[in-house]
């Protein structure tokens, strides 16, 4: 039994496959993202859960399979066609520019959505004056919502790491995404870091209500966040359910959770 969570599907996939040469990354995969929903991705390492964001994200091409965005087919678009959809993403390993402030690495993703046109930078046209502003704006906002807000003219290599991921964080919600597929988030953070992230993820879905595809390793934090989560194996979907139910599957323990590692952070304290 799965639990039912509020809104329609917005990002769906069916039976969705990749391979590499003889290698099945992903087979059939399926996923129902409903409006305001927040759902966990696990699985061993090699099961998958990369592979399927970087087909839901664009990065990668399907080798079968359906990809849709609010019902409208977007299989095999590339990454800034989607991203313009309103899906953000972020990254394993953080993906910032280090010499730039925590501010302009903001700006740099909203400007790769939203940038002018190259009319209006060539003749700095007031209307990219204002633009400016207003990207300016938004970038300060999204890095007050996740607590970076004094930190906005600080070198970006200058941060500890678990700020870093904050950053990356606070681009992808610049964007205003309909849909923030987070790979590893809580990766290189230590507990306290990792408490803070998840009422932040909290704060994203209830208060901005983004639906949030979630991939994490860190069991704590999926069971005690996500409402629904899905479990691969070798590529393949093992199980789905509320997080009560995918602590006593039986399957699901054999696969993953049944390692002393995966049984010490499987319940939420």
């Amino acid at each position: 039994m799965i639990g039912t969570t509020e809104g329609r599907t917005i990002l769906e996939a069916r039976e969705l496959s990749r391979r590499f040469g003889g290698v099945v990354a992903l087979q059939d995969y399926t996923l129902d993202l409903r409006e305001g929903d927040l759902l966990g991705l696990i699985g061993p390492n090699g099961a998958g859960k990369t592979t399927a964001f970087n087909l839901l994200s664009g990065v990668l091409r399907p080798s079968a399979g359906v990809i849709r965005f609010a019902g409208r087919e977007v299989t095999g678009w590339p990454t800034h066609r989607i991203a313009r959809l309103g899906i953000a993403r972020t990254f394993q390993n953080v993906r910032l520019f280090g010499d730039l402030s925590v501010l302009d690495n903001v700006m740099a993703g909203l400007h790769a959505r939203h940038g002018a046109g190259l009319l209006a930078t060539a003749l700095a046209l007031p209307s990219l004056r204002r633009r400016e502003t207003r990207i300016a704006e938004r970038a300060r906002a999204a890095l007050e919502f996740v607590g970076l807000g004094g930190l906005a003219d600080t070198r970006a290599s200058d941060l500890a790491y678990g700020q870093q991921r904050l950053v990356e964080i606070a681009r992808a919600v610049a964007t205003e995404p309909r849909v923030l597929l987070l790979d590893e988030p809580a990766a290189g953070m230590n507990p306290s870091e990792t408490d803070a992230l998840a009422d932040l993820l909290r704060r994203l879905h209830g208060e901005l209500g983004i639906a949030l595809l979630v991939v994490e390793h860190d069991m704590r934090l999926v069971m005690g966040v996500c409402r629904r989560i899905q479990v691969l194996e070798g590529g393949r979907l093992l199980a789905e359910g509320r997080p009560e139910e995918i602590q006593n599957d039986p399957a699901v323990i054999a696969a993953y959770l049944g390692n002393r590692r995966g049984a010490e952070h499987a319940h939420p304290g």
